[in-house]
């Protein structure tokens, strides 16, 4: 639907604009295709040119109505509160200046999301060891350190009216286990993955969500 929305009128004025060419051009069959034996095919086509220009002007109306109702649709979706979860995710050091990857998961959404477990795209390169859990600036108690990616004690509260969105931090220790993307001349390797959450959002019935995060983690090549 995206792409459809981006670039259907450009791809329908494409064709219109080849098909004119090809008549114009005289060449058979183009022209029995679109013309009789006896009539000049450029006049009759140039004489059809309001046609086709108000066919191209409805098709550009017809999408610009398409991408104004989608953006309605995403704003009343935030105002009700059914929009999903935000993530965030970056490469920062611990207290013992070990790298870490950061989790942020800020919920906008009417209904508590809890968080069960986080994982790297390239698995079989990059595991990910949640350390610490803390939501709204307060800590809470994790009781899965070592195990890879799992997240425990990790709730967060519905969206209310007035109030500001609850937000988790998610601390993770990350073991490579496969070849960086890069290494740079200072001994950085660089590893690009995609960071999944799973979770799920509780109302009259639970829906699972997954929330997805680009990072580029970085630590010194051994």
């Amino acid at each position: 639907m995206k792409l459809l929305e981006r670039w259907g009128a450009l791809v329908a004025g494409a064709i219109m604009i080849a098909m004119l060419l090809t008549v114009i051009s005289g060449f058979e069959p183009a022209r029995t295709m679109f013309c009789k034996a006896d009539e000049v095919c450029l006049r009759e086509w140039l004489s059809a040119t309001s046609g086709w220009a108000a066919a191209v002007a409805a098709f550009v109306t017809l999408f610009a109505l398409m991408r104004q109702i989608a953006a309605q649709e995403r704003q009343i979706d935030h105002q009700l509160g059914n929009i999903e979860p935000d993530i965030y995710v970056r490469c920062t050091v611990g207290e013992d200046r070990s790298p870490v990857a950061k989790v942020t998961i800020i919920n906008r959404n009417r209904r508590p999301f809890s968080i069960h477990y986080l994982e790297a795209y390239t698995a079989d390169r990059i595991k990910l060891f949640p350390h610490s859990v803390k939501i709204d600036e307060r800590d809470r108690y994790h009781d899965a350190f070592g195990h890879v990616g799992m997240v425990t004690n990790c709730l967060l509260p519905g969206k209310e009216d007035g109030r500001a969105a609850s937000t988790a931090v998610i601390t993770c220790f990350f073991e490579p286990e496969g070849d960086p993307n890069s290494v740079d001349d200072s001994g950085l390797a660089r590893y690009y993955t995609k960071v999944f959450c799973h979770g799920q959002l509780h109302g009259e019935k639970i829906v699972p969500c997954v929330l997805i995060a680009e990072v580029e983690l970085v630590m010194l090549s051994l």
